[in-house]
């Protein structure tokens, strides 16, 4: 099924939140050169971008990898992940009982996300990505928590990337 372009968007968005949380991430140091050429890299060398026509056009025309990483915010309609952006890059799960340690749910999450890429492939994005951001220039190094936040309540003050 083909998918639209801003579904594309969100699946890349998705998709890479995915590979970040199945690697133990869910927050990330907010420096944006880095973290845009971290992502270029990592886009680059992804076996499956060909499947995310708009994002390879969007990338293309140098539109900015930190909007592309981080388009799945709370507002949009996504299954499964969304970004936020307030001092650093962090990751919500929509669901409260989610558990990253389940490889069934890892892979129940990249079957909803969309584009046919299995959680191999968004993992393969993630570290390709992590193993950029370590080879950059200095700075602090991305940071682990423990547990997913389950998504912020109503009352949530985000601001949409």
């Amino acid at each position: 099924m083909k998918m639209t372009a801003a579904r594309q968007r969100n699946a890349v968005s998705e998709g890479m939140a995915l590979g970040l949380v199945a690697e133990g991430y869910n927050r990330l140091d907010f420096d944006e050169a880095r973290v845009d050429g971290a992502f270029e890299s990592a886009w680059q060398t992804w076996a499956y971008r060909s499947r995310f026509r708009q994002v390879e056009t969007d990338m293309g025309q140098r539109m900015g990898a930190v909007p592309m990483m981080t388009h799945a915010y709370r507002a949009k309609q996504t299954p499964c992940f969304y970004w936020t952006r307030h001092g650093e890059l962090r990751i919500f799960c929509r669901r409260d009982d989610f558990d990253p340690s389940s490889v069934v749910q890892l892979e129940a999450a990249a079957s909803m996300i969309g584009g046919e890429v299995p959680l191999a492939g968004w993992k393969a994005l993630a570290q390709s990505y992590l193993d950029s951001l370590r080879l950059s220039e200095p700075g602090p190094q991305p940071s682990v928590s423990s547990n997913l936040a389950p998504g912020p309540g109503r009352d949530s003050e985000e601001v949409p990337v």
